[in-house]
């Protein structure tokens, strides 16, 4: 098991994956070894295919700290590919003769796993209007959930975001994503101007996050993702629009399916998501077209000519609030 752990640690490390992935890898890995060692299976060479296969049905039946509800289809599906990532290193290092993991296809089909759903245009729309961006706390609410809607950030990128990561004149920001990966996306013209206004005098401190925690002062301290869930539970409890279904991830969701719905590619969906297969983009719907910045510009609802809210009475607002915050 030791040696197992350390092939994991290499295979981490020779990877940009984030620290959060890394964690979550290493959970999996201990959760994996208390299993074995419970059945008294300290040797991973007396690891059997039924034995992989059992521990699936285990994960099954595993319920969440959280809510005391069944696991979720992609929680299960990640804590079982840390199993088959295992067995796949130990067998390419020669450390076990045969690999009881593979072609063990037990992965949950997507379909299953989805239960979070969009918003609808409308929806979007009331949620985004109800802040008031004449306080700081409302200001800071509308520039990160109207900035996550814009782009299709997750949580995690939107609090490891940081303020030189962000072009205001391109409309354009590096997202620090999953698995290590970074990627260029586009931000929307309401997103930007509620940008510039957010930030203010902090635009220069380029290494600093751009929401920090809702507690204190701007010291620096990025906020967490829990936060902006908990912080997207409760204004939808507070604006009587609480499901069940929705969550602060389904914003992502909003963006992707708006943007299908009017005619974008599947394709440069994915790109700007930074999906790493197809097929999790495809959730969506299926349409094809092509151009990745110039359809985003074309058919996102923040970007669109008729889109209602961006009018010219909406562009005064703005402007004034800005030139009030020129003047502060």
């Amino acid at each position: 098991m030791e040696l197992a752990k350390e092939l994991i640690e290499n295979e981490l490390s020779g990877n940009r994956y984030s620290e959060h992935y890394k964690n979550s890898i290493r959970r999996n890995v201990k959760d994996f070894y208390s299993w074995c060692i419970k059945r008294s299976k300290t040797d991973l060479n007396s690891i059997t295919r039924k034995d992989l296969v059992n521990y699936h049905k285990k994960l099954e039946q595993t319920k969440s700290k959280k809510n005391g509800e069944l696991i979720t289809a992609s929680t299960i599906n990640n804590r079982f590919y840390t199993v088959i990532l295992i067995f796949r290193l130990l067998y390419q290092t020669g450390a076990i003769k045969d690999n009881p993991a593979q072609n063990l296809d037990l992965k949950i089909k997507e379909s299953k796993m989805w239960k979070r759903r969009a918003l609808t245009v409308e929806e979007i729309n009331i949620f985004l209007e109800q802040f008031d961006v004449n306080t700081k706390q409302g200001l800071k609410d509308r520039t990160m959930f109207e900035l996550m809607y814009s782009s299709g950030l997750r949580v995690c990128e939107v609090v490891n975001l940081k303020i030189g990561d962000i072009d205001l004149n391109r409309r354009e920001m590096i997202v620090r994503g999953k698995f290590g990966t970074d990627r260029v996306v586009p931000i929307s013209i309401v997103a930007k101007d509620f940008l510039y206004l957010f930030l203010g005098d902090r635009i220069e401190n380029v290494d600093e996050p751009v929401f920090v925690a809702y507690t204190g002062s701007h010291t620096g301290h990025k906020m967490k993702s829990s936060s902006i869930s908990e912080r997207f539970h409760d204004l939808l409890v507070k604006f009587d629009m609480y499901k069940e279904e929705l969550s602060a991830h389904s914003i992502r969701h909003s963006t992707a399916t708006h943007l299908l719905d009017n005619g974008a590619s599947i394709r440069h969906v994915q790109e700007l998501l930074g999906h790493k297969g197809i097929e999790t983009t495809e959730r969506y719907t299926h349409v094809q077209t092509d151009g990745a910045a110039k359809i985003y510009r074309k058919y996102h609802p923040r970007e669109h000519d008729l889109f209602e809210t961006v009018d010219e009475e909406y562009r005064r607002h703005l402007d004034s609030l800005i030139e009030r915050c020129n003047k502060s």
